[in-house]
């Protein structure tokens, strides 16, 4: 189905500098589509064919080896378009994307996109500060994998869940993004035994909760001053 509003893309900040008629260029080419959670959308190897902007739901971005270890996770919201890796230069996609939840996306051709990304200042520049925004991401995730301390490791991961997938309500934070202690062990490189008991301290100690797979968290700033 094709894509019917341009409102819609104007939530999507990469489009939000552009006029009316040139919402429409792009719209003319994107497509609409829903997808069932744990619905597979690609497959790393498989060619780039397209970029996809979510509207609704989380999806997942994973890549493992050979033995199944995992290599590389992460997590979209809503109202972000992915993947970045490879764009303006790979044949390829680096990973494969899940539907974490029910989602909606948008998607468009990636020549298309990328020609049009190339002839509008406004959005390459957007493109580069995401892309920084990403290596930040990544340099906080390498924190938390190197230190030796496990119990440490889980909560660095709590903490990058914050600051990256959550909202203020009052003096909480909610991480609104469904999140299962087998993914917060993925994301720690600690197994779900280890994570089990971390998180029972954590709750004993009353600095988060969970409920229907979304964390509650108490006290932010405990795992934020974590980042200093």
């Amino acid at each position: 189905m094709r894509a019917t509003s341009t409102d819609e893309l104007k939530n999507f900040e990469i489009f939000s500098s552009l006029s009316h008629d040139e919402l429409k260029k792009f719209q003319q080419h994107m497509f609409r589509r829903t997808y069932k959670k744990n619905q597979l959308l690609f497959t790393e190897g498989d060619p780039r064919e397209r970029i996809y902007f979510l509207l609704d739901g989380y999806v997942k971005l994973e890549r493992t080896n050979k033995e199944a270890t995992m290599l590389y996770l992460d997590y979209v919201k809503p109202n972000d378009m992915f993947p970045y890796g490879g764009l303006f230069h790979d044949d390829f996609y680096h990973y494969s994307a899940f539907a974490l939840t029910d989602i909606v996306v948008y998607y468009i051709p990636v020549r298309i996109f990328e020609e049009a990304v190339k002839a509008h200042k406004e959005q390459l520049l957007y493109v580069i500060k995401r892309l920084s925004k990403i290596l930040e991401h990544h340099e906080i995730r390498l924190q938390t994998i190197t230190t030796n301390n496990v119990k440490e490791r889980v909560e660095l991961a709590v903490t990058y869940l914050i600051k990256h997938y959550g909202f203020r309500e009052g003096n909480h934070v909610i991480i609104d993004i469904p999140m299962t202690l087998t993914e917060i062990a993925k994301l720690s490189g600690a197994s779900r035994e280890t994570v089990s008991h971390v998180f029972k301290d954590l709750k004993n100690d009353q600095l988060l909760s969970t409920e229907f797979k979304h964390i509650v968290v108490y006290d932010p700033e405990y795992f934020l001053q974590k980042l200093q």
